[in-house]
């Protein structure tokens, strides 16, 4: 579920987080980039959550409502949906009923104020008033709906932000991906396995972050030996901290992970250079590695298995 390149911004954040504290060890660094992975998957299923609390919160208002003689919102009286077929499917999914109790998540619970600020807004929006006007859904509209409550109405609200900094600042940086999966899974969310129930795509991405934030702490000496000489006056205050761990990670992974082709290593930093570091860091990042990595080809210090994937 988690991408490598997210499992890469986790190890750039722990490797930039022990270039301002030096007193950090591997124990510290390794327990975070795995509490942090961790973190992202508790983010997911909170944002599936959610779902479930918006119908509970919606109904309660229904039913209240529904009592008085004069109802204050008819929108919060429609009941129309909560008879949306996906709504109800995700509501009794036990999948994702038996991971919020795995991991004890009252996140929602805790902070009731955002699930009602949440369907304030929805019952506000463009997206719910035309749904409530269609006379008849069928299963696959339903789902769209949701898909589109989600994306247009949901995500964009600041608030959730607001709430995503008040229980964890990592997720802030975490929702981008986790807003994608939780799109994936509400478009199959009537499948038995339409709720991811693993962090890692396989052993080996488990393996991967740790193994990557090993290699540049042990052989940091030999990665900035490869990095001197390519700048003019080159020295480590001379270049953006965080420029330095992404080069140092990129370089690592050219030297001691044959399976990820050199193109991929590329691309990848670039990539979270772009978002994470300063306008033209992707252009001194890509200079640095062009030379490099022609240096190294030239001299036959990489070498890549032929069947390597990212």
């Amino acid at each position: 579920m988690i991408t490598r390149r997210h499992l890469r911004t986790k190890v750039m954040q722990a490797l930039y987080a022990q270039q301002l504290d030096p007193t950090d060890n591997l124990a510290t660094g390794e327990s975070w980039i795995l509490k942090s992975s961790q973190d992202f998957y508790l983010l997911y299923i909170t944002l599936l959550d959610l779902f479930r609390e918006l119908h509970s919160c919606g109904y309660a208002l229904y039913e209240k409502n529904t009592k008085k003689h004069l109802q204050e919102n008819k929108n919060e009286t429609n009941p129309k949906f909560f008879s949306n077929k996906a709504l109800l499917a995700l509501c009794n999914n036990e999948v994702l009923a038996a991971q919020s109790k795995k991991y004890k998540l009252k996140y929602w619970k805790n902070h009731d104020e955002y699930v009602r600020l949440v369907w304030d807004e929805i019952t506000a929006s463009t997206v719910y008033h035309d749904y409530l006007k269609t006379e008849t859904n069928s299963l696959e509209d339903d789902q769209d709906f949701l898909v589109a409550l989600f994306t247009k109405v949901i995500v964009p609200f600041e608030r959730l932000g607001e709430f995503m900094e008040e229980v964890n600042i990592s997720w802030v940086d975490d929702a981008p991906l986790a807003n994608t999966i939780v799109r994936n899974s509400l478009k199959r969310i009537t499948e038995p396995n339409s709720i991811i129930t693993v962090l890692y795509k396989d052993e080996e991405d488990r393996k991967f972050s740790l193994e990557l934030f090993r290699k540049v702490a042990l052989n940091k000496a030999e990665l900035i030996d490869e990095i001197k000489g390519r700048t003019p006056n080159w020295n480590s205050g001379r270049i953006a901290e965080l420029d330095f761990t992404l080069l140092l990670m990129a370089l690592a992974e050219l030297l001691y992970f044959p399976s990820i082709p050199v193109n991929v290593t590329i691309n990848e930093y670039l990539e979270i250079a772009k978002e994470y570091a300063t306008p033209k860091s992707s252009m001194f990042i890509n200079g640095i590695l062009d030379s490099v990595v022609k240096d190294m080809t030239k001299e036959k210090r990489i070498h890549k298995n032929i069947r390597g994937m990212q």
